[in-house]
C-alpha cells in the first residue's frame, strides 16, 4: 500500500509537470533496510516483483534503477531531469554526496538510526530540480514527499524546522468490529450506493 499510494504521487507529480509544460520526469526513491536477515532480502524481491508485475517497470525497460553496493544497474544519466527512469532502489549509498534534483518522492522502509544519516536522505527529495527557476505556480511541484509504514520515526523539529511536515495516521479505536464485507451502504431510499 505504502509503494502504491508514492507511485500515484509520483504520477501526480509528473502530470503536473506536463501540464505546466515543464520536462521533469520525477524520480521516486525507495530506500530498502539494512540486511541483517533474509527477511531484508525479501523486501527488496517483493519490491522489484510489484513494479515489474503491476506497473511494468523494470531495469530492462529502463523504468527501473537499483544502486545497491551488489547491485548497479541503469544509473548513468540517472540525474539528467529528463531521464526515463521513474524508480531507484538503493539502501545508504545515495545519502552522502549524490545530487539527482528530480528526486520528489521517498519510500522509506529502512529504521533511520542516524540523524545525519535522515537529514541527508529527506535532503535528496527536497532539492528544486531547475534551481535557476525557482518554485512552480503549481504547489504540488514545489515539495518532497516520504512515505513510510514504519511506526517510530523520529524528525528532530529544531534541525528541519519548517522543512518538514509530519501527517501521522492511526487506525481509530472503537468498540465494534466492522466487517467490511457484510457492510452495505444505502441512501435514504434504501438504494445501495
Amino acid at each position: 500500500m505504502v509503494l502504491e499510494e508514492a507511485l500515484k504521487k509520483r504520477e501526480e507529480i509528473a502530470k503536473a509537470y506536463k501540464e505546466a509544460g515543464i520536462d521533469i520526469n520525477p524520480l521516486l526513491l525507495i530506500q530498502l533496510p539494512d540486511r541483517k536477515t533474509q527477511a531484508e532480502d525479501q523486501v527488496k524481491d517483493d519490491v522489484v516483483r510489484i513494479l515489474k508485475d503491476k506497473y511494468a517497470m523494470t531495469t530492462e525497460n529502463g523504468r527501473l534503477a537499483i544502486y545497491l553496493s551488489e547491485e548497479k544497474e541503469n544509473l548513468e544519466n540517472i540525474a539528467k531531469n529528463n531521464h526515463d527512469t521513474e524508480v531507484l532502489i538503493f539502501k545508504q549509498a545515495i545519502a552522502l554526496g549524490w545530487d539527482c534534483p528530480r528526486a520528489q518522492v521517498l519510500v522509506l522502509f529502512r529504521d533511520w538510526k542516524s540523524l545525519t544519516f535522515s537529514v541527508q536522505t529527506v535532503g535528496r527529495i527536497m532539492r528544486m530540480p531547475e534551481p535557476d527557476t525557482g518554485h512552480y505556480k503549481q504547489e504540488i511541484l514545489n515539495h518532497g514527499f516520504v512515505f513510510t509504514n514504519l511506526a517510530d520515526i523520529e524528525i528532530k523539529k529544531d534541525i528541519v524546522r519548517n522543512y518538514v511536515t509530519i501527517y501521522t495516521s492511526q487506525r481509530m479505536k472503537t468498540t465494534n468490529r466492522l466487517n467490511l464485507n457484510q457492510f452495505i451502504a444505502c441512501d435514504k431510499e434504501k438504494k445501495l450506493v
